[in-house]
């Protein structure tokens, strides 16, 4: 235990160093007037290295800076707000012991120092200063703990709304944003399209290629589609195997035509090999204003009758629920 001793006086420091030895405190350091205590704790002027302190004695009494002002001082540092001070003075009036206590003062002894009552009001203040030390680490633990758990969370969160190979949103995750949006769109009046995507003949492409492939032509599709959403309040989700939907709040249905045409050539621009020539998506758009007289599921209904209408077609067709 190392213990510091501030005082003015050499015969009072030695008296002190004498009764702390007799206790076993041999670890001590002195100072004799608040401005070496200053800079023996690195404070004034600023040291990055500082002295490892567990109790502070110090006369209030002193020339320069008295006790209560170097107490103010040590205790604003951020490395001594837990290191105790005891005041040793001889002065015992209330009105300069509050201020003691005021300026941070943990306890005060009266000189004469008396040997019983000086090591026990030393043990008991490092006691108080190693539990306000072991609280603050397992307050600091289980913050940790706290945050790796929100992490965890938040990790989990996202897991259960994202697709495992294709890393976009799934189903859940569609579901969720449909159902936010709809009532977005039903408070402001606004416009909500859904866009389904699906590769054409997929399962063929499987088959002449091999699964591995095929999964790393959805992943590279997933890319090309999110690339193809230029707001980050557009959301795109895996909704099947070789299906996805995209979702876009206050866009008319010319607007989703657009991204629609935008996705076409970014997929035409791959050149996946396919066995009837080049892999090409299928497209079924819809759009409504939401209303009280309308169900949230009509627009999923709408965009997937549109995607059956496009693959009906032929191949590479985009078609709109109103066409």
């Amino acid at each position: 235990m190392s213990i510091l001793i501030v005082d003015d006086s050499p015969p009072v420091i030695r008296l002190l160093q004498a009764t702390l030895g007799r206790a076993g405190y041999t670890q001590t350091a002195c100072a004799d007037c608040g401005a070496a205590a200053l800079r023996y704790l690195g404070i004034d002027p600023p040291a990055e290295a500082r002295p490892e302190v567990d109790c502070i004695l110090l006369d209030i009494v002193m020339p320069g800076l008295d006790g209560i002002e170097v107490c103010r001082i040590i205790k604003r540092h951020p490395a001594y707000v837990d290191t105790p001070v005891i005041m040793v003075t001889i002065v015992d009036q209330a009105e300069t012991l509050r201020d003691a206590f005021e300026a941070g003062a943990h306890d005060y002894l009266a000189k004469p120092v008396r040997e019983l009552e000086l090591v026990a009001r030393l043990k008991a203040a490092v006691a108080l200063r190693r539990e306000i030390e072991g609280r603050k680490r397992r307050e600091a633990e289980l913050l940790k703990l706290t945050e790796r758990l929100a992490e965890a969370n938040d990790m989990l969160a996202k897991l259960t709304v994202t697709d495992d190979l294709t890393k976009v949103g799934n189903r859940r995750y569609f579901t969720g944003c449909l159902e936010n949006e709809w009532r977005r769109s039903f408070r402001d009046a606004a416009p909500l399209s859904l866009i389904f995507v699906a590769l054409d003949d997929f399962p063929d492409f499987v088959d002449s290629q091999g699964r591995g492939k095929g999964d790393d032509c959805l992943k590279l599709v997933a890319q090309v589609l999110q690339v193809s959403l230029r707001r980050t309040t557009d959301h795109l989700s895996r909704y099947s195997d070789s299906q996805f939907v995209i979702l876009l709040p206050k866009t008319p249905l010319a607007g989703a035509r657009v991204v629609a045409d935008l996705i076409r050539d970014s997929i035409g621009e791959l050149k996946l090999r396919h066995p009837s020539g080049y892999l090409t998506v299928s497209q079924g758009l819809a759009a409504v204003v939401p209303s009280g007289a309308m169900a949230v599921e009509n627009l999923v209904v709408m965009a997937e009758a549109a995607l059956e209408t496009a693959r009906k077609a032929g191949t590479n067709q985009i078609t709109c629920a109103d066409d």
